[in-house]
């Protein structure tokens, strides 16, 4: 998206069926704008919400979606002279050789481009240099078939890509997945020669979808890679293919106002290729598994998956929310994933319906409303047990890496009750804070570690391979020993 940023382009845009106008759209991130001008009077409230179309003045197509009208629309006067305007913001912008809805399905393949690409697919291999070259420098020149002699010196260089463009490819629900190398010349001459990598995520859906869906789908996979890489992603690009009338598909650029972004101040420290969960370079069929079997419940999984990714954005900043949002996500997990809910039997199903009755019977209050809530979980699969399900999926598997699990996620629901519902503390949480920090990193942890081991992940090969914890989980594996040491203490 840098090739649009703080940059200008001027065209001529369709506010109406009968109306064509100039307009000036400005590249600015959340203050990007297309402001408007005519001599006669326009209308910009049937394009709310919806989309504008123009043409720029180098025949760029460009198709501005989901637009908000940013000012009041007015009229400027110098003398008896004067004009209208107004100012639109689009969250994104799509440039090419055609128009497109926001309804329509015409858009058959995604393209994007991430920050943490690189150490993702940490593919070192693809690239090299071989500084003793003289032995093959005679047939490459060669190959080149000038009428000219190349001479050559005592010392010659190659610099190589290996020409294997694809890292891996999964076929998932959404489509075929893949990543893959896209290197470019971008010097070659007396000045040198470099060749200049962009590592492409690509889904080739199944199916043709809206643009709408394909935006959606692609902030599906990249949160899936944030929890791989261990901290949320700037997406640098993102490419649309989309169907054309003549049948050949174009390529649009999209432009996000308001895109992907990790906070300045979460997730400074670039992560190591060798803390990622999953080697997809090495790997790569196992890499397509997971990811495939983690795409598969993900319409089940949505919400809870959403609550996880906004909660793990926050890297180094906790907070007392954040521990209650990282508890909390586990009440929302479909039924699939938690315990089932407790037969009751006779006696306490005919006296919960009794209570019930009674209360329902009574006016209406606060007070009522909470014990018709409490009655209504009675039976309900309580929080706890559903995170103990969860976690026994670690603790089945690499239970002598993380003792007292379940000691620590009761102890973290405790907390969260204390914050909630003000039931009585186990300890002063505000003057050891430290382990409310643990409290929601083993929350997080349990999560998403057990959502992956279920899609196939192989935890304990992970919990045997040295890291540099520049990924929270290493992190949080190195530390919880001496954690658990503390909040033992204070349990004391």
């Amino acid at each position: 998206m840098d090739e649009f940023e703080q940059s200008k382009r001027a065209g001529i845009f369709t506010v109406s069926p009968d109306k064509n106008i100039y307009g000036e759209l400005t590249y600015a991130g959340p203050n990007t704008s297309l402001y408007l001008r005519d001599n006669e009077d326009f209308d910009t409230r049937a394009i709310q919400g919806q989309c504008l179309r123009g043409t720029l003045h180098d025949l760029t197509k460009v198709t501005l979606l989901h637009c908000i009208t940013a000012s009041v629309p007015g009229r400027a006067t110098r003398g008896k002279e004067g004009y209208y305007f107004a100012r639109i913001f689009p969250h994104y912008v799509l440039h090419g050789d055609r128009h497109i809805t926001h309804d329509e399905k015409t858009t058959t393949e995604v393209h994007f481009v991430m920050d943490d690409a690189s150490v993702l697919f940490y593919d070192f291999d693809a690239f090299g240099s071989l500084i003793d070259a003289r032995p093959y420098m005679e047939q490459i020149v060669g190959a080149k078939r000038l009428e000219r002699e190349i001479p050559i010196g005592p010392h010659p260089q190659i610099l190589y890509f290996t020409g294997k463009h694809e890292i891996f490819s999964a076929d998932t629900v959404l489509g075929r997945v893949s990543a893959s190398h896209n290197p470019t010349d971008t010097s070659v001459g007396p000045d040198g020669v470099h060749l200049k990598n962009t590592i492409f995520t690509t889904i080739v859906f199944k199916e043709a979808c809206t643009f709408d869906e394909a935006t959606d789908h692609t902030l599906t996979l990249l949160r899936y890679m944030e929890v791989l890489v261990g901290r949320p992603q700037n997406l640098l690009r993102l490419d649309l293919r989309v169907k054309s009338d003549d049948n050949h598909p174009s390529l649009l650029k999209v432009y996000w106002s308001i895109p992907p972004k990790r906070s300045l101040s979460n997730g400074e420290q670039r992560p190591y290729h060798w803390d990622v969960l999953v080697n997809a370079v090495y790997n790569p069929d196992t890499f397509a598994r997971i990811l495939s079997n983690w795409l598969t419940r993900h319409e089940t999984w949505h919400d809870a998956r959403l609550r996880f990714s906004n909660s793990f954005a926050q890297q180094q900043q906790y907070s007392i929310e954040r521990l209650i949002g990282s508890a909390n996500m586990f009440d929302i997990l479909p039924r699939s994933a938690v315990p089932p809910d407790v037969v009751l039997s006779e006696d306490l199903k005919s006296a919960k319906e009794t209570c019930s009755k009674i209360f329902r019977e009574l006016p209406k209050s606060p007070e009522r409303e909470s014990v018709l809530s409490a009655l209504g979980r009675i039976g309900k699969s309580a929080l706890k047990n559903k995170i103990r399900y969860r976690g026994k999926f670690l603790v089945d598997v690499v239970g002598e890496r993380f003792p007292d699990l379940f000691t620590v996620t009761d102890e973290a629901v405790n907390c969260r009750n204390h914050y909630v519902h003000g039931s009585e503390r186990s300890f002063e949480y505000n003057s050891e804070f430290d382990v409310v920090v643990f409290f929601t990193d083993t929350l997080e942890f349990v999560f998403a570690a057990s959502d992956l081991i279920e899609a196939g992940w192989d935890v304990r090969a992970w919990s045997k391979v040295p890291t540099s914890m520049s990924h929270p989980f290493g992190r949080y594996r190195v530390d919880y020993a001496e954690n658990l040491r503390k909040l033992q203490s204070l349990l004391a």
